[in-house]
């Protein structure tokens, strides 16, 4: 029987911390080992669906502690950013996880898709769990952002005000940033994931009895609307400034 204890120090081997062998034994391609590469190819389709899993799992730990910071209105804006930031690395990471499919041969992935049945990502818990956080089904901003509208608003500030004046300084506009980097990986992780799909499966129909590439398109979202908004307003006002500047002054504006 396999022991997580080192035998000669009885205390836990890397191998035994990490799990390893119960790990090893998790992928399972339903494709016969005799058609090496196709089976080589689904149990890499797998690996890195497993590994986006412990990074959604990981992302979901940051924002439930980074939620769960605010719920109060003493809450420590340095542990948020701590918890928002290690989310944001690991959408970084999702990206290049979604990259890493795009390696997969299109005949290797067309002989064993049909082998997946119903199984899709579209079922995925966590990613649910994600934009439901994130406020990315429509329904409200979510509880991330209205953890933070609340604290601003207990500071008596306007969102747009705080994002135009840029103090760098200022914990506020921090987690402005934060959240802004966030909501920039998730996109950018989403975007993607549609690239890779349609270079793999065109318009056909998804897995889960979507349609697929039109579905996921329909489904994109970049959170925190009202923070972009705040963000496209401080535009316009600069623009605004530097051209009654250039009436008072006679500058001419780009």
């Amino acid at each position: 029987m396999y022991s997580h204890l080192h035998p000669a120090t009885e205390r836990p081997s890397y191998a035994g911390y990490l799990r390893i062998p119960e790990l090893m034994s998790l992928q399972h391609p339903l494709t016969p080992p005799d058609d090496l590469r196709t089976f080589r190819a689904e149990h890499f389709f797998i690996a890195v669906h497993q590994c986006s899993e412990l990074l959604l799992r990981q992302a979901m730990l940051e924002l439930d502690a980074a939620v769960e910071c605010l719920a109060t209105p003493d809450g420590d804006a340095e542990d948020w950013l701590e918890s928002v930031g290690r989310a944001t690395d690991c959408m970084v990471t999702l990206r290049q996880q979604a990259e890493l499919l795009g390696r997969l041969p299109v005949e290797c992935f067309a002989a064993f898709r049909q082998r997946l049945g119903t199984a899709s990502g579209a079922q995925s818990a966590h990613f649910h769990r994600l934009r439901t956080v994130l406020g990315m089904n429509g329904d409200g901003p979510g509880p991330l952002f209205e953890g933070y509208l609340r604290l601003l608003d207990h500071s008596g500030r306007d969102l747009a005000e705080l994002v135009a004046g840029g103090l760098r300084g200022d914990p506020m506009f921090r987690m402005s940033q934060a959240l802004a980097e966030l909501a920039q990986g998730v996109w950018s992780w989403q975007t993607t994931h549609l690239h890779v799909v349609t270079r793999m499966i065109g318009d056909r129909p998804g897995t889960g009895g979507t349609t697929g590439l039109e579905h996921l398109t329909s489904r994109l979202r970049t959170p925190f609307p009202q923070l972009w908004a705040a963000r496209a307003e401080a535009h316009a006002g600069h623009t605004q400034t530097r051209s009654s500047h250039a009436e008072t002054h006679g500058v001419p504006v780009a």
